[in-house]
């Protein structure tokens, strides 16, 4: 399939020309990559979109300032055309406080209409003969710079968003679902942001914790609050710290040297020849030697 180049966004000019076109148009399809897996506290990184004529892809840490395309998500009179929009709209009140007004999302519509795969992969393979490359699917998008088959991966995402939603809309009309279809479209729009928590009493949620004595579940708790706390620190999500596995490990093998804490599995190589190592072995061997008393969660 020969298609023209997406248009990288990556200053104030081009986004400004951006916005120019936009508002010409009467659907724009829109969707986001964020660093969720990556990072404690998760952004968008990518904003892909796609017109009638061409496919964009906006950087916004590059772009400059974005707040013309908060116009264009809540112009009433431009349809947003996303697929499964809940975490992109989530998204995008979080990151950048905008509003988002008459969208379509070709996931709820695929439900309303009996689909039974409501992935973007097997609809575009039905509708259009495309398979989508799932190459960079988990892709941490926060790295720079980005590479030319990245961005042609990202593009797919919005690419055929249109034309999908002109075949939905023709059968929600032929079911006449589409009503059924605007409301939950709109409900959409509303929804508010969830924030995360952290709450230190989880850690008994760990496969394996309801197990461990009372020693090792404080020794548990206060990894557990190690983690938390160094995964804010590095802005890294929790579990690329150390695992859930790991730390229930540690609870339960308690290393006493450094020797003992190379062997345990999971343990991040970087670890066992950092300060970490003789941080973790200490906050093992002070737990364990405290009297035993309650786990507060």
């Amino acid at each position: 399939m020969k298609l023209n180049s997406a248009a990288l966004i990556e200053n104030q000019h081009d986004f400004v020309k951006l916005i120019g076109n936009l508002e010409k148009s009467a659907h724009v399809a829109i969707d986001t990559e964020s660093n969720s897996f990556y990072a404690y506290f998760n952004r968008i990184c990518l904003i892909q979109i796609s017109t009638e004529q061409q496919d964009y892809i906006i950087d916004p840490f590059l772009a400059g300032d974005i707040e013309g395309f908060g116009k264009i998500l809540s112009n009433p009179d431009i349809e947003k055309i996303f697929h499964a929009a809940a975490n992109d709209i989530a998204g995008l009140k979080r990151d950048f406080k905008f509003t988002v007004n008459n969208i379509f999302d070709t996931s709820v519509a695929a439900k309303i209409l009996g689909y039974r795969q409501l992935g973007l992969a097997p609809i575009l393979l039905e509708h259009f003969g495309i398979s989508l490359n799932k190459k960079w699917q988990r892709y941490d998008w926060g790295r720079r710079p980005l590479r030319n088959e990245q961005i042609e991966y990202a593009r797919f995402d919005t690419h055929f968003l249109i034309p999908l939603r002109h075949k939905f809309v023709a059968e929600l009309e032929g079911k006449e679902l589409l009503g059924a279809a605007s409301e939950a479209f709109e409900k959409l729009c509303l929804q508010q942001i969830t924030e995360k928590h952290f709450r230190p009493g989880d850690f008994l949620h760990i496969y394996g914790a309801q197990s461990l004595d009372v020693v090792g579940k404080r020794i548990l708790k206060a990894l557990y609050l190690f983690r938390e706390k160094e995964a804010r620190r590095r802005d890294r999500a929790p579990f690329r710290i150390l695992t859930n596995d790991t730390l229930l490990r540690l609870a339960l093998q308690r290393p006493r040297s450094l020797q003992d804490f190379t062997k345990i599995k999971g343990v991040p190589r970087i670890y066992t020849a950092s300060h970490t190592a003789v941080q973790l072995l200490e906050l093992i061997r002070r737990n364990e030697e405290q009297e035993d008393e309650m786990v507060v969660n």
